[in-house]
């Protein structure tokens, strides 16, 4: 009875260092958002998650898995059966060797798994991680500025906005000649967009705007934008949805345009509860949300419509243009938020209008939304609600998954913006800036003429003045590494 559980012992040991061994190597291939974007895959609910994730997962890690299993098995039987020494009956000296070894099995199977563990303690950056997490930050204390503290005035004429996020979309996709590090532009539109208009980079050609810690996956990206907060709350990232507030104490730019009388629209093509998205635009600027289930009940696609995400973004781009026909119609201004989902990981999604133009399937996807975009943009210039309309463009977060990314670490990858029709001149120029998400809350205001008494709204300061922003003052990676830090001014002023 021992034996058969020191082998059962000894087997899960072997099975379970081979798991974390195979995911380990499949995570750090796959992904480079160290061992904080390991725990949002793992505690993301999977209700309104796309597909992609386990038509990958399952052929990279269960043949390996299963293959091991095998091994171990074979291994057991060979040097640990009896029956099997019988059978075999080797000289005396041999046999002695089967039977050694045979003992020391299962204190090889608990030594791998040890090792297993060291290396992803090593490999996932582990330590940095808890480090930052059991550290306290005074960054709000020195730092934050309350919205409802400084004068936020509206231009005199209102103009409409239109947000549009782009999932996963990075400047990394364009050619080295723009600023990227493809052979080939995959975002020629975008990149011309950028040219051609507004757009903050960290150099003076394509660059764009640095992720951090807690603003790295799309809701914190949303969060950020939006508030100048990164998304610091004491709940698995993904499940804001389980609760009945968001953050109910804070200042958004969606509180800031209701009171400035702007009707609001948040668009996905997806489940606009995943992740709290509906909860937090419902409870900060009363946004009306058209999501995959709006969509369905308004006949726009057929009931039992599913793919990918919800449906795709040539439905969404559709849709969008129908809102923005429905809105002009009214007497207030108004705020099309809109998010897109084809470029999620893993790989990202080809619908029907994709082409085929480069071998890597998600090159094609990335082509495919800047084909779309600059149509949108296109057809946006002829509309009436033009001359009073800013267009603002952003990417979500650097994309997850390392497909197009050339071994580029995540935080070294900047997320694409482009500011039509913005009712103000940089001050500070364009180039060389370090700005991060949270920049962009005062930053889209300004853009649309409104005065923000400071420059500053949370954390985030308005890139069209000539104030530096916090990663400017600090250094990126200084802010990077406060804002995973615990603060229980944060706990107290907005969690609750």
């Amino acid at each position: 009875m021992k034996k058969r559980v020191i082998g059962f012992l000894s087997g899960l040991c072997f099975l379970l260092a081979a798991l974390l061994f195979v995911l380990t190597g499949w995570y750090t291939k796959r992904f480079d958002t160290s061992f904080a974007g390991l725990l949002f895959t793992l505690t993301t609910p999977m209700k309104g998650v796309g597909g992609g994730f386990w038509a990958d997962f399952l052929p990279a890690v269960l043949p390996s898995v299963l293959i091991s299993a095998a091994v171990y098995l074979l291994l057991h039987i060979l040097l640990r059966s009896e029956w099997i020494g019988k059978q075999l009956r080797l000289p005396e000296k041999a046999e002695r060797i089967r039977r050694t070894a045979g003992k020391w099995l299962p204190a090889l199977s608990l030594a791998l798994l040890l090792a297993v563990c060291v290396s992803g303690f090593i490999r996932l950056h582990v330590a940095e991680y808890l480090r930052n997490v059991n550290a306290q930050t005074k960054l709000y204390e020195e730092h934050y500025t309350a919205p409802d503290t400084v004068a936020v005035t509206a231009p005199e004429q209102k103009p409409n906005v239109i947000w549009l996020v782009l999932e996963s979309m990075e400047t990394t996709y364009a050619s080295r000649e723009d600023g990227g590090i493809q052979p080939q532009n995959y975002m020629p539109r975008l990149t011309a967009l950028a040219k051609e208009n507004i757009s903050f980079s960290d150099t003076d050609k394509l660059g764009g705007i640095f992720s951090t810690n807690n603003t790295n996956w799309t809701m914190a990206a949303l969060f950020a934008g939006t508030s100048g907060l990164p998304f610091a709350f004491p709940v698995d990232q993904n499940s804001m949805n389980k609760y009945t507030t968001f953050a109910p104490e804070i200042t958004s730019m969606g509180d800031i345009l209701k009171r400035d009388g702007y009707r609001q629209v948040f668009l996905c093509g997806s489940d606009g509860d995943y992740g709290g998205r509906a909860l937090y635009f419902r409870q900060h600027g009363d946004y009306e949300i058209h999501d995959l289930f709006e969509a369905r009940r308004r006949g726009e696609i057929p009931k039992d419509y599913y793919v990918w995400w919800g449906f795709e973004d040539r439905l969404l781009f559709r849709m969008a243009k129908d809102e923005l026909t429905k809105l002009t119609k009214g007497d207030a201004p108004f705020n099309l938020t809109m998010l897109t989902v084809d470029a999620h990981h893993l790989g990202g999604f080809t619908c029907e209008e994709c082409g085929t133009e480069f071998s890597d399937r998600t090159a094609n996807v990335i082509a495919c939304t800047d084909r779309q975009v600059g149509e949108f943009v296109d057809w946006c210039k002829e509309q009436a609600f033009w001359e009073n309309t800013v267009l603002i463009i952003t990417g979500d977060h650097p994309r997850m998954d390392t497909i197009l990314t050339g071994g580029m670490e995540f935080r070294e990858r900047r997320v694409y913006n482009s500011f039509l029709n913005a009712r103000k001149t940089p001050q500070g120029g364009t180039a060389y800036r370090t700005a991060v998400m949270m920049d962009l809350f005062p930053t889209m205001l300004s853009a649309m003429g409104y005065r923000i008494e400071g420059d500053r709204l949370g954390l985030g300061t308005d890139l069209f003045s000539a104030t530096p922003t916090l990663a400017e003052e600090m250094g990126y990676e200084k802010l990077n590494d406060e804002v995973q830090k615990y603060s229980q001014y944060f706990i107290d002023h907005f969690a609750k």
